[in-house]
């Protein structure tokens, strides 16, 4: 897992030595899902952590490391939890497995929000950045995912779907339960961040993807 590799510099401001690094992230995530990383300034972070941009400057080379940084602490904190879910169903295999990593995407991207604002716009483009959230964010979720179908021997029906399908369905019927909030909440009064309602959906996607190989 990569760390942050925070820098030190010459002439630390005093007030540094209080700056929690992980609130400056958090921050930090949320400006760049919601205004995009060409939108977002340095300053918006500043302004949500309470500190000042020299402050957020001298712990970040510039918006390039910081946007960097905050998505590799996104990452790590999503395969933390896969990791946790990963324990938690030892005794689970194949469909069921494969079933459970579906449903705990969900709950990571009503938790993370970033997560699928960050995937979505930068998966449009080829770029750095696209390279960047699709090592740190995608492709360790589609490793995750797709591991219980390549250690079982008896999902033969299942393994004949390529896997650039698979991903493209599993990320699309999970993203845009959360991409539509608000057309959810106006038109039929549901809010996709409940446990609630995310277990409605989890079930429903789970058995129209997963039902026919079980």
């Amino acid at each position: 897992m990569s760390s942050l590799n925070i820098k030190r510099k010459r002439g630390r401001p005093i007030a540094s030595q209080k700056l929690n690094i992980e609130i400056i992230l958090e921050a930090a995530l949320d400006v760049f899902s919601d205004h995009g990383y060409e939108g977002a300034q340095l300053k918006e972070v500043a302004q949500k952590v309470g500190v000042t941009t020299p402050l957020i400057s001298y712990h970040f080379e510039n918006k390039e490391d910081l946007w960097k940084k905050s998505i590799i602490h996104l990452s790590e904190k999503i395969m933390l939890r896969y990791e946790k879910v990963r324990k938690e169903h030892l005794h689970l295999k194949g469909i069921s497995l494969l079933k459970a990593f579906s449903k705990e995407y969900l709950y990571l991207m009503a938790e993370f929000p970033p997560m699928y604002k960050v995937l979505l716009q930068e998966m449009g483009r080829k770029s750095w950045r696209y390279d960047f959230v699709s090592q740190h964010l995608l492709m360790p979720v589609v490793w995750f995912g797709h591991k219980p179908i390549t250690e079982s021997n008896d999902l033969e029906e299942f393994k004949s779907i390529p896997v650039a399908n698979f991903v493209s369905i599993m990320f699309g019927a999970s993203s845009s339960f959360f991409v539509l909030a608000q057309t959810l909440e106006a038109e039929y009064g549901i809010s996709p961040f409940t446990k609630e309602n995310i277990e409605i959906h989890a079930n429903i996607m789970n058995d129209l993807i997963f039902k026919q190989f079980e």
